[in-house]
């Protein structure tokens, strides 16, 4: 067990020792406080070299890209320079190409526009040509025609004509029967009705259908072709029905040309015939 000598001088050590600590640390604090007056001022020392440093590195890297450009510049006003020589040099040539090019081209198109015109004028020679032959056969045609309706007509009227004396003969000979009976039966009066003549067909209709006959195998004319949406249209307004004869004195055509012009519009299914009446469809 330690004495009270030894406590005393453990005691006497260790307060010696506080206090060489105390010390210690108190240098070290001014140590340390020396140490950061010195590195802020060598921070600061070292801020300024830099800045300096930048602002003479930004001021040599603005002359240098000035100098870059002003060269850049000469050089792209050279090159234009000499593009524009180049292309003066050139233009002379190619317009010469071109405008011996464009003059080929107008030649080339005037001779063959004239060649077309040649070709033209042929064409329209043989086409008037075509359709003088074409009218003179029409016309041809049409008096083969007047003259078949014609003898047609006069074949019909001696037909109708004999048929009404036969007809008048078969009446009379019928009565002379009927008085002979009446006579042989003692004067009794007996009624017998005549015989009805058959009706014959009107030579009106006769004509119509040789006329329309005829012009079924017509040619369409510009005539037919002008007149005959003018004779739909009159047709459609008389829903009745038109004979022919009506259509004729309407338009002031010959029997020939309006069968033509009826047999077109039936042709085409716009007009259709219901006994001697013409209705539009």
């Amino acid at each position: 067990m330690p004495t009270r000598e030894e406590m005393q001088s453990l005691a006497e050590e260790i307060v010696g020792s506080y206090e060489d600590r105390a010390v210690s640390i108190a240098e070290l604090r001014e140590t340390v406080k020396v140490d950061l007056k010195e590195f802020q001022n060598s921070r600061t020392a070292m801020g300024r070299e830099l800045r300096a440093d930048l602002a003479k590195g930004v001021a040599d890297r603005k002359a240098a890209v000035s100098a870059e450009l002003k060269e850049l510049n000469r050089t792209r006003a050279a090159m234009s320079k000499e593009l524009k020589t180049d292309l003066a040099k050139s233009v002379t040539p190619l317009k010469q190409d071109v405008g011996g090019m464009l003059k080929g081209f107008n030649d080339a198109h005037a001779a063959m526009s004239g060649e077309l015109r040649a070709d033209l004028a042929k064409v329209r020679l043989a086409l008037e040509e075509e359709d003088k032959k074409r009218q003179s056969e029409a016309r041809e045609f049409r008096g083969e025609l007047g003259k078949v309706v014609a003898e047609g007509k006069a074949a019909t009227r001696t037909l109708l004509r004999d048929f009404g004396e036969v007809q008048a003969g078969a009446r009379d000979e019928w009565q002379k029967l009927t008085a002979t009976i009446r006579a042989k039966r003692g004067g009794l009066v007996v009624e017998v009705k005549p015989v009805e003549p058959v009706a014959a067909a009107p030579v009106e209709e006769v004509a119509e259908e040789e006329a329309v006959a005829h012009a079924q195998v017509a040619e369409v004319t510009p005539e037919i072709t002008a007149i005959r949406d003018r004779v739909f249209e009159y047709l459609a307004n008389h829903p009745d029905g038109t004979r022919l004869a009506e259509l004729e004195e309407e338009f002031g055509l010959a029997r020939v040309q309006m069968a033509r012009v009826v047999r077109n519009l039936i042709d085409e299914n716009k007009v259709e015939k219901r006994d001697l009446l013409y209705f539009a469809i």
